[in-house]
């Protein structure tokens, strides 16, 4: 029996192929989950990685819902239809994100409420209305429903040429903790998991923007850098990543809420 056997889960920002949100999706349903929604507002690479998951763990278990995450229409319709197919939701990962590489100075107040609204207010939103479908589905296991957040070591390390993304990783870090308070009594588990630097396509992204604000002179010179600062010295994959989330969306984790799983090769050791 896999570890999250008959459990139904829906994960944001899965809607990339090489993303942590399919790599999650694809971990989820290797471990038995009865079904896995994905969501994204991305649609570019829906046919292939329906194709590739199908293919992989068979049909009508997974789905890749088209999803505005800051949309509160969007989320009560991704709620309704989940539980409509495959009778309730045991766990949420609010994964979806986006940033905008600048500091203080450059960073416009339109460019900072669009990063905020995808990376925290979408975390609200997402806790606040799948909060009562999982209370109601609680019951089905003895770990309860279970809340993770992909937050980054953002969340507690600095940034000067990226602070949009970083007070909002910070901002759901606080989320979290309050979440976990109020709906422990709810048998929901909240916690979060901060990875370090894993080598998705925002990453690269992230890097060829470094490369031009002239911090670094390659990609290769910045992810070194950056993995350097940990004492594995060294990178991740979103595969890595994915296996936080199973152990905190598992019965493994029953006794597991209001925690920040480090992810990032120890650099979060400095702060």
């Amino acid at each position: 029996m896999g570890r999250l056997e008959g459990k139904v889960a829906v994960v944001t920002g899965a809607g990339r192929i090489g993303n942590i949100g399919l790599a999650i999706c694809e971990a989820f349903l290797r471990e038995g989950a009865k079904a896995v929604v994905g969501t994204d507002f991305r649609r570019d690479e829906a046919d292939a990685i329906v194709s590739r998951v199908e293919s992989a763990y068979g049909a009508g278990r997974f789905r890749l819902a088209e999803h505005d995450v800051t949309s509160e229409e969007d989320w009560r319709r991704v709620i309704d239809e989940t539980i409509g197919d495959w009778g309730g939701i045991d766990v949420l990962v609010n994964n979806a994100g986006i940033s905008v590489h600048a500091g203080i100075a450059d960073t416009s107040l339109e460019d900072l409420r669009k990063v905020m609204a995808v990376n925290h207010d979408a975390l609200f939103l997402g806790m606040k209305l799948c909060a009562p479908a999982l209370a109601e589905a609680a019951g089905r296991f003895a770990g309860g429903g279970a809340i993770i957040n992909n937050l980054s070591m953002a969340s507690y390390m600095p940034n000067a040429n990226n602070i949009g993304y970083h007070v909002s990783k910070a901002a759901g870090r606080m989320l979290t903790l309050c979440g976990a308070i109020e709906f422990g009594p709810r048998k929901i588990r909240v916690n979060s998991v901060h990875p370090g630097l894993t080598m998705t396509p925002l990453i690269y992204e992230g890097l060829n923007d470094y490369v031009a604000a002239g911090l670094w002179e390659t990609p290769e010179a910045a992810e070194a850098a950056i993995a350097g600062m940990g004492p594995l010295k060294i990178s991740s994959q979103p595969e890595d990543t994915a296996h936080a989330f199973v152990y905190l969306a598992s019965e493994e984790a029953r006794f597991v809420t209001g925690a920040s799983l480090y992810h990032d090769g120890g650099i979060g050791q400095r702060y």
